[in-house]
């Protein structure tokens, strides 16, 4: 087939009817996170329903459509350069140049028209063809994530992450540590330490964690956070969100999360994310954190994976999680913009056996 034969287009609502005869089969299925049981209505309404940062491309062949591919930019202020990508083509077309011509469309669009540094995605260790396609457009495997996914044969599968970055020479990594903050000197943590679940009645002492500069370097916050924005997301229980908060004195002086995937395929696992005020770091207050919510993964969800990303200039947090266990699987490059300097992010996880 040659590429006159294959027109790419924006996805249409018309589309849906050869979209869903795509990601139904069994074959293309096998190589996705979708259930083989997922209805017509599904496709319908995915066609239907745009989400602000998304570029939605078919390939089209004689006015059928056999493939398709998004690119999701993400739309977090501090990682705006980035952007997610997933690709899917009708098993007749492998091999045939279809995938080849989404993914130029698609990373024009990355290059010339949004300025993307970063665009990343999954693909199970298993699927060579898609591997090496995505090889041949610049990415690279940036480590692999063990038991990502369950389907297939009843099986746990690894994905690589995979990332292609683009116009990042003149852009320098953060090498090491910030100087730690200046903080009252506290050689042990003698008062009692009540951990409990977030309240909404918690909004403005998060809203202050959430802005410290030395949290917001450490984390994906934004010191502009305004107090709105904090009642909202502790009004707002997103499903599959376990979070908890430590008081010392009835002061909120940490945090941690983990989050369910509701992925019904991966229902096994959950990313995590912790802050401690600065005023306590060292003093074992992210250890106590940490067996918490452990604990709620292990004896009451039965989270078979944990995992969590964090900036590989914080050798610190590094160790914490070491210690509970987390591995690093791999570094995702210039994965956040903050504090006037790009950071990469280690992404690690725990897995339970």
């Amino acid at each position: 087939m040659t590429s006159s034969e294959i027109r790419v287009r924006p996805v249409h609502p018309d589309d849906a009817a050869d979209l869903y005869a795509i990601v139904s089969d069994p074959r293309v299925n096998d190589t996705l996170v979708q259930l083989p049981s997922m209805e017509f209505s599904e496709t319908q309404k995915w066609v239907q329903n745009h989400q602000p940062g998304q570029h939605r491309l078919v390939a089209e062949v004689n006015g059928r459509v056999v493939g398709s591919c998004g690119l999701t930019q993400n739309l977090r202020p501090r990682m705006m350069h980035s952007g997610r990508l997933g690709m899917m083509i009708h098993h007749d077309y492998w091999g045939q140049g279809v995938g080849s011509a989404l993914m130029a469309a698609q990373m024009n669009l990355a290059d010339n028209w949004l300025n993307l540094h970063r665009v990343e995605l999954e693909v199970f260790t298993d699927n060579p063809a898609a591997v090496h396609l995505y090889q041949k457009f610049g990415f690279e495997i940036e480590g692999t994530r063990r038991m990502n996914v369950f389907g297939g044969n009843g099986r746990f599968r690894d994905e690589f992450q995979m990332a292609r970055l683009h116009n990042t020479d003149a852009l320098h990594n953060s090498p090491t540590a910030p100087p730690p903050p200046a903080r009252p000197p506290r050689q042990t943590l003698t008062q009692p330490v009540t951990i409990r679940p977030m309240h909404p009645n918690d909004a403005e002492q998060m809203n202050a964690l959430w802005r410290h500069p030395s949290i917001c370097r450490t984390t994906l916050q934004m010191p502009s956070q305004e107090i709105f924005f904090a009642r909202q997301r502790l009004e707002n229980h997103s499903p599959g969100g376990h979070r908890l908060v430590s008081l010392i004195d009835e002061q909120l002086v940490g945090a941690i999360t983990i989050f369910q995937s509701q992925n019904p395929r991966m229902l096994h696992t959950a990313g995590l994310g912790m802050m401690v005020h600065p005023d306590y770091w060292g003093l074992g207050l992210g250890s106590r954190l940490m067996e918490a919510i452990l604990n709620i993964a292990d004896n009451w969800l039965y989270l078979k994976r944990v995992d969590l990303d964090v900036n590989t200039d914080n050798p610190t947090a590094v160790r914490l999680y070491e210690k509970f266990g987390f591995v690093i699987e791999g570094t995702k490059r210039f994965h956040v913009f903050g504090d006037g300097r790009w950071s990469d992010s280690y992404f690690m996880a725990r897995i339970m056996e």
